[in-house]
């Protein structure tokens, strides 16, 4: 991902209403052309009462401009850095949405009126062009204002380019000292201590690591590399740090190519699909649970008494507190005499009743209404109550990066990991995820928690 000047979220908004409009007014001036101006290469003009095709017809236009749009990345970085760019992608994503338009009315057996649309591509490409140009003009990305970690010949380097260089959109602010480091590059910010501040603060937008040596990993690939065998594998345990690293997206400033340490992973743009996602299936789930629920409710209440449901704070999105309803599997006031404890792989608070719901993972079912809520995800890190999370907060580094999703009923961690695996290995599998996500990546672990469930293994 290029790192780019960026615009106010309003202004976004207004950008993508000039989006929708333009389409079907392009569409409707390619009709009034074919009604009232001869065309070369055509034999007359329209009909006048073809213009009925455009009034039960214009959607599918609104619904590919946004589309192919989208997949030209036009509503997320990189930005076109120049008009060249600019009109180049415009003409590969209206071209794309001809030949879209064209095959769906194709599909439909609809008659439609191929020479509307071969002048529409062209207009709607032109009055896009003139569009974005105009919200440049009105609105011109703010630069992006970053601090280089470091201060090696490779810091040094990068900075003569971020200065040399404006149309990355880039504005470079100073340099922040490492541990140990001389601190020789001026304007110096500070530490490494103080870069939640500076970010806070609003000072610099982004953080550039310098690397400054080849460090020992290095050497060893180079030195695998000339051995005898040259095909070996080399596998990392990642930490936190090398957990965040999205698989694997680049930037660049001129020639210094960079790797993008990814702390919230277009979960903007595509927590819409992600919410859609957990809304049709959730709900799908929870119909065809509910007599699976409704039994298993009726053996707590035979077996234990009440209550059957039980409800308890957990650590949401943004570190902010909800309630999460479950099916009671312990005695009651399991944790009177202990308080916060967490359980064992062999509970002995755990009812008869409550060790089988487990072990079905039956005792989640009520969760699903988290996620109709939108509290909760299908898929993501597991909540954890906030005694607990600030535990972890000030004892596992990168603990508070799971909270820049919302926490799921399942999650990566659940289908790879162990009932006894330690919070550190738990959070390298969450970021993992975070920083990878996909909706397929979301599918294989609702598939995987299938198997998890059926073989009674996992977290």
């Amino acid at each position: 991902m290029t790192l780019k000047g960026s615009l106010p979220r309003g202004f976004r908004v207004v950008r993508l209403a000039g989006d929708v409009m333009v389409g079907p007014i392009a569409f409707l001036i390619a009709f009034l052309v074919r009604l009232y101006v001869p065309v070369p290469m055509t034999r007359s003009l329209l009909p006048q009462d073809r213009i009925s095709f455009y009034a039960d017809h214009w959607i599918p236009v609104v619904a590919t401009q946004v589309a192919v749009l989208y997949f030209f990345a036009f509503y997320d970085p990189p930005q076109p850095a120049s008009r060249a760019e600019l009109l180049r992608r415009l003409v590969a994503a209206t071209c794309l949405q001809g030949l879209v338009l064209m095959g769906y009315y194709f599909l439909q057996r609809q008659v439609f009126p191929r020479s509307v649309l071969l002048l529409f591509v062209p207009l709607n490409c032109l009055f896009l062009y003139a569009w974005r140009l105009l919200v440049w003009r009105l609105q011109p990305p703010r630069p992006r204002r970053v601090a280089i970690v470091g201060e090696g010949p490779a810091a040094a380097a990068l900075a003569r380019s971020l200065r040399d260089q404006t149309r990355h959109g880039l504005e470079l602010i100073g340099f922040v000292a490492t541990p140990g480091s001389s601190a020789t590059l001026e304007p110096l910010l500070g530490t490494v201590d103080d870069v939640p501040a500076l970010v806070a603060s609003g000072r610099i937008d982004d953080v550039i690591l310098a690397s400054e040596s080849s460090p020992w990993q290095t050497r060893l690939i180079d030195a695998l590399a000339k051995s005898a065998q040259p095909s070996s594998n080399v596998w990392l345990l990642p930490g936190p740090f090398e957990s965040l690293i999205a698989g694997t997206r680049f930037s660049w400033v001129d020639d210094h190519p960079l790797i993008e340490v990814a702390r919230d992973p277009d979960w903007r743009i595509n927590w819409p699909l992600k919410r859609f996602f957990d809304v049709v299936l959730g709900g799908l789930l929870l119909v065809a649970l509910s007599p699976v629920l409704l039994l298993a409710a009726a053996c707590v209440g035979i077996g234990t008494g009440r209550p059957i449901f039980y409800r308890q704070v957990r650590v949401g999105r943004g570190g902010q507190p909800f309630t999460i309803v479950k099916l009671r599997t312990m005695l009651a006031n399991a944790e009177e005499a202990t308080g916060e404890v967490l359980a064992a792989a062999a509970d002995p608070r755990v009812t008869r009743v409550g060790r089988w719901l487990r072990r079905y993972r039956i005792d989640e079912i009520p969760q699903l209404w988290s996620v109709l809520n939108g509290t909760m995800s299908l898929v993501g890190p597991r909540p954890e109550r906030p005694g607990f999370a600030d535990a972890f907060t000030s004892d596992v580094a990168g603990y508070p990066q799971r909270y820049v999703v919302p926490p799921g009923v399942t999650g990566l961690a659940q289908v790879h990991g162990d009932y006894h695996s330690s919070p550190e290995t738990k959070v390298r599998y969450d970021l993992a995820y975070i920083s990878n996500w996909s909706l397929w990546l979301d599918l294989t672990i609702l598939l995987r928690t299938v198997k998890v469930i059926l073989t009674s293994h996992g977290v």
